[in-house]
């Protein structure tokens, strides 16, 4: 279902987040990587791939700036970039834009989470709220316009 999505994304002439259809594909896409954040953190943990134990107290700061940085960077400057930037927009097109967007998603995840399993999740929610939030406030904001102007 994730690949269809995707493909869904890609098959049109520009990613425009404030069209509906494009922003409910948004958000269909938001709810999918939920489902993956939690399988990846069962598989992980049900197998015992890494500990889960916190980081060393001295790197808690470390912690909170790579699971709250790099969540609010992918999450929320992805649909930004995408939307605002010719560039990107041609990029998020392409075929395999999908498989590396999930890839390096899911994969900074899995590497926080070996790292620390707090920033990981500290990743996920920071990724998630800030993705919504992208999503919802580029389709909100559009919609604020028209109807003003």
């Amino acid at each position: 279902m994730t690949f269809s999505v995707v493909h869904q994304l890609s098959s049109v002439e520009s990613v425009d987040f404030t069209e509906t259809e494009t922003a409910l594909l948004g958000v269909v896409q938001l709810l999918l990587a939920t489902v993956g954040f939690g399988l990846v953190f069962v598989v992980v943990a049900a197998l015992r791939l890494v500990t889960l134990e916190p980081a060393p107290p001295g790197s808690a700061l470390v912690s909170v700036v790579l699971g709250a940085g790099l969540g609010a960077g992918l999450g929320a400057g992805v649909p930004y970039l995408v939307q605002r930037r010719e560039r990107f927009d041609r990029i998020a097109r392409a075929p395999a834009a999908g498989v590396v967007g999930s890839v390096l998603t899911f994969g900074t995840y899995a590497l926080l989470f070996a790292y620390d399993p707090v920033s990981s999740v500290l990743y996920a929610v920071t990724y998630l709220t800030s993705r919504g939030a992208s999503v919802l406030g580029i389709y909100g904001g559009a919609r604020a316009r028209r109807a003003l102007g």
